[in-house]
Formats: structure tokens, sequence, C-alpha cells
């Protein structure tokens, strides 16, 4: 009985035992995986092995009974030895079957192979990966692109596990390429967080608070609208936007026009802020705010795609992506 090991052309490899006959398979053998047929392959490898020593049969000689002599005294006749059984033959296997090889030992049998378990399994963690790569960027500062590759690792890993060491190059560039998407996925979103928090945009949500800050601020210093709380409100004012350290307020210095003009027009504009009965989207409306928004946002996403290539297109970066996808390659596939 001998041994054979033969690989498909898919990648996959097998072995069973077979008993050759005149050096040719007697039976059929196929790709437990794809279901090529592998008989020429192993007919070619027992053409390789050298041909085995016949051991010579040797036929012991067979017992010849003595002749009974002739006695007077009648004898019951002598029993003649019975023939030897013929030897039993084993039969060969039927055509198409193969042989379970052997476990190993120390070995546990892990199944047959499956590649939509070892997809499922580099999907799992590929997405295991890229979250833990995503947390680590954004709430810890570690800034290290290296760690792509534990994605990768953790990718592999699944689809040789879950896969029971299935092995086919599909699965494997399936696994690579599943790796640099949630790579490159977490990047997104980290870049896109980073970019939120230093953007210009964020001024515009703070100008209405800011707004109801100080309308609140305007209509406790003037909470009658007199004249005479008017014109101090606006010395002090003028104070502040002179900037001239020690100066005092001059009350006298304000007109009559000016009190008329902030009693009429904004006056009320600080007390509909404070009291709430201007809302957040008539604020915008007045002050023009969402048409400066919309251009800012143009102008704004323009310049985040831009960083975000720069970053992508890093040397360090482009670096971590190979590194990640080949030893999820690698791993997937058993190489």
């Amino acid at each position: 009985m001998i041994e054979l090991k033969v690989q498909c052309d898919c990648g996959q490899k097998y072995k069973f035992d077979v008993d050759p006959i005149n050096g040719q398979m007697p039976f059929t053998v196929a790709c437990p995986v794809c279901g090529a047929d592998g008989t020429e392959k192993a007919n070619a490898l027992l053409q390789q092995m050298p041909p085995e020593p016949v051991a010579e049969s040797v036929v012991p000689p067979v017992p010849v009974a003595a002749q009974p002599r002739l006695r007077i005294s009648s004898s019951a006749p002598a029993t003649l030895p019975s023939s030897p059984s013929p030897l039993a033959v084993a039969s060969p296997p039927p055509i198409g079957a193969v042989r379970a090889a052997p476990p190993v030992a120390g070995k546990r049998p892990r199944g047959q192979p499956s590649f939509g378990l070892g997809l499922l399994g580099g999907v799992l963690g590929a997405l295991v990966g890229t979250f833990i790569y995503f947390l680590i960027f954004k709430y810890t500062g570690f800034r290290i692109k290296l760690l792509a590759v534990g994605v990768g690792a953790l990718a592999g890993w699944g689809a040789e596990f879950l896969g029971r060491g299935e092995g086919s190059k599909e699965l494997g560039g399936i696994t690579a390429v599943l790796v640099l998407a949630g790579i490159v996925g977490a990047q997104y979103f980290v870049t896109m967080s980073w970019w939120h928090e230093m953007v210009p945009s964020r001024m515009f949500n703070s100008a209405y608070t800011n707004s109801v800050i100080e309308a609140r601020a305007v209509v406790k210093a003037v909470p009658t609208g007199s004249d005479e709380e008017i014109r101090n409100y606006l010395a002090r004012e003028l104070v502040k936007e002179d900037g001239e350290p020690g100066a005092k307020p001059n009350p006298a210095a304000i007109t009559k026009e000016a009190i008329k003009e902030f009693r009429e027009k904004n006056l009320p504009q600080f007390q509909d802020l404070a009291s709430g009965k201007m809302t957040h989207e008539q604020y915008n409306a007045i002050n023009g705010i969402d048409s400066v928004r919309e251009q800012s946002r143009d102008s704004e996403e323009g310049t985040f795609k831009a960083i975000f290539l720069l970053l992508l297109l890093s040397k360090v970066n482009l670096v971590s992506l190979c590194a990640a996808a080949g030893l999820a390659y690698k791993m997937s596939t058993n190489a």
C-alpha cells in the first residue's frame, strides 16, 4: 500500500492510500474541493516512484500421505488430509472511491474545508479588526499606521480557522480586498471626525448661542428701555469698542438719534432672542448665515477630500496597506 499526495490545479492538496496495479491507479480520484479529476496526476506520481521489489513466494511442500500397509485385521479407513483452503484475495476498491487518509497522531480532525465558512471568517475578522483600528485612532491618539497589519492578521486567521484550511487563492484574494476596504473606510471616518473638529463651520452653530447670551445681558442692562438705561449701555459699549485702557463711559456723548435707533431696531431683536421668540432658523435667515454656510460647506468638502487623499497616498500608509493585505492573503491561503 502506497500513500500518494496530489495537488490540484486549484491549489488544494489531498492524499490517499493506493495499491497500484501494473504501476497504474486501480480507481479514479477527484479533488474534494473543485471536483477536478486527479487520476492522471496520480498515475504520473506512480510512474516516478521506483518499482518495489517483488518478494518470491515460497510454496510450502504438500505433505504426502504415507501408503497404508495391508493388515489382516479390519481397520477403519484412513482419513485423507484435508486440502488447504485457498488464500483469500482482497478485491480492489470500487472505481471512483477515495480512501480516507489515516489520521495524523497529535492532530485533531477539523472536518471538510469550506469556502463559504472561510469567507464568513474573513468578513468577521476584517470587521472586528477595522472597528478596533478605528477606536484606537479616534480615542487614544495612537497614530501608528502599521496597526493596519493587525487587521490583516485577524481577517486571515478568521478565514483560515472557519474555512478549516480551505486555502484557495480565491478566498485569499477576497480576504485581502476586505482588509483594504475596511482600513480605508476606518481612515476615512477618522479623518472626517478630525476635520469636523477643526473646520470653521462650527462658528456658524455657535453664533446663535453667543447672540442669545449677549441679548440676555442687554435686556438685563436695559430692563425698561428708558433713555437713561440705553444711554448708559451705549456709553459702556463705546468704551469697549475703543479699547482705551482706563477710559470711563461718557453717557453725555450718546445722541438722541443713537438712542432712538437702538430702541427701534436693536432692542426688539435682543428682546426676542433673550425670550426665545426668535428661533435658530429665523436668526440665520435674518443675518444671511445659511447662504454663507453653503458656500463654506462646498469649499470645506473639496478641501477635506484633498487632505484625505494626501493622507491615504502617503508612503507609510501605502506600505501598511500592502503589508496588511499580503498578510491576510498568506494566512488565508496557508502559503
